[in-house]
């Protein structure tokens, strides 16, 4: 009795008409996307990669980060350390700075032994100074002395001239004894002459003295104390640019030491910045092992920077332009987001060179590929499973809204609507 029910349920027009319905509503909302959508037959999430090398060779730190590994803020952490470092710029400049150094010692001692001896010279010249003058003084007084003694002989010699004048007037001596008379006043006053002009030398010598100039005819205008000095001044000079020159050097060479001993220093060990948002793609090398310099350590993927590398048909080329929204769901999730196109390529460009995490394959002909950056909120995707890099997506295009798409989706409507109220189908 319930099996004749249900054979009658099933046969009855209603119901073969509900399926009926039901089918082809199911068929329009299967299509409905394909024709309001262009939708990308493949899609799936990339990333852009950086590649961390060694900057030196040396031995790889044993706490190098691991593969899927991810950063959420920027860490510094040890990568490589040399053992033997490069150290002969060092030791030259060491060297370098070392005889500077010993040049500057000497000129300095050397100035100082000038300084010594021009204080001698200083000295010696104001003790031959001061000799001379004393020696002129006295030459002036004896000078002085001779010059009035010879005064007074000569007005004894006048008075006997004008004596022996007199009596050769009264006839009582001779022309001759007083030609003789006037002779010995003629000597006279020229020796007084003489020794005046003497007198008038020697204060003009002593003048000079006192100004440390000689005119003596067996001496120079300075003497050697004094000449000595001088040629001192000369070496004295070229001392002090010695040692200018090698102070100046040796504060150059503590500068350059002091940056060959930092650059040394970082060459010792390299301390990598691990960037934020980033994972660990692949470890090139294994912890604590030798590389050389240039030698690939590991690559990190960028995880704020997500995109979705899309194929869609080639005459679509011109219908998706960057700027584009489309809408995103990564496979497995219920949740769609919407994206923005990057870039477009077509089917004939070059391969992409950039270092990236998936492997982007060469479009077929007639196809592009178009890439999608992903939104802000999506970069929080599982970080467990390398941020979702490589996952399959699916990316839908938006159609323009056309007359016939909106009596098709009138036309649904309207069956939707008659089915529920049991209308005949027309």
């Amino acid at each position: 009795m319930v099996r004749l029910h249900i054979e009658r349920f099933i046969r009855s027009r209603i119901v073969r008409r509900s399926l009926a319905l039901g089918i082809i509503a199911l068929s329009g909302w299967a299509l409905l996307p394909y024709v309001t959508y262009r939708i990308a037959p493949s899609a799936f999430v990339n990333a852009e990669l950086m590649r961390v090398t060694a900057p030196f060779a040396g031995q790889l730190s044993p706490d190098l980060p691991r593969k899927g590994e991810y950063f959420q803020r920027t860490r510094l952490v040890p990568l490589v350390e040399t053992h033997s470092p490069d150290r002969r710029h060092l030791m030259d400049l060491d060297q370098q700075l070392a005889v500077s150094t010993k040049r500057a010692e000497l000129a300095r001692r050397q100035l100082d032994e000038i300084a010594e001896l021009d204080r001698k010279l200083r000295e010696r010249s104001e003790d031959y100074r001061s000799g001379v003058v004393a020696r002129l003084s006295h030459e002036i007084g004896e000078t002085e002395a001779e010059k009035g003694g010879c005064l007074a002989e000569a007005r004894q010699r006048n008075d006997v001239a004008g004596r022996m004048e007199r009596l050769v007037k009264l006839g009582i001596s001779s022309q001759i004894r007083s030609a003789e008379a006037q002779a010995s006043q003629e000597a006279t006053a020229t020796r007084c002459q003489m020794a005046e002009e003497r007198l008038q030398r020697l204060k003009t010598e002593l003048e000079s003295a006192e100004k440390g100039i000689y005119l003596r005819g067996d001496a120079n205008d300075v003497p050697s104390s004094q000449q000595q000095r001088e040629r001192l001044v000369l070496r004295r000079q070229e001392l002090e640019t010695d040692l200018l020159q090698n102070c100046s050097r040796s504060a150059q060479l503590a500068t350059e030491i002091a940056e060959e001993r930092a650059r040394l220093e970082r060459l010792g060990h390299y301390d990598l910045s691990l960037p934020a948002a980033h994972v660990v793609w692949s470890v090139a090398a294994s912890p604590g092992s030798m590389v050389i310099e240039g030698q690939s350590v590991f690559d990190f993927a960028d995880c704020e920077h997500r995109f979705i590398v899309a194929e869609l048909p080639e005459r679509d080329f011109e219908k998706i332009k960057a700027g584009d929204a489309a809408a995103v769901r990564l496979l497995g999730s219920r949740e769609w987001k919407t994206g923005q196109v990057r870039q477009t390529r077509g089917s004939a460009a070059y391969a992409d060179d950039r270092l990236l995490a998936a492997r982007v394959p060469r479009p077929d002909p007639g196809s592009i590929t178009v890439e999608i950056s992903l939104p802000r909120d999506e970069t929080s995707a599982d970080r467990s499973g390398f941020c979702d890099i490589g996952r399959q997506a699916e990316v839908r295009f938006e159609r323009p809204a056309t007359g016939l798409l909106q009596l098709i989706s009138g036309q649904l409507k309207w069956l939707t609507a008659g089915l529920a109220l049991d209308q005949p189908f027309l």
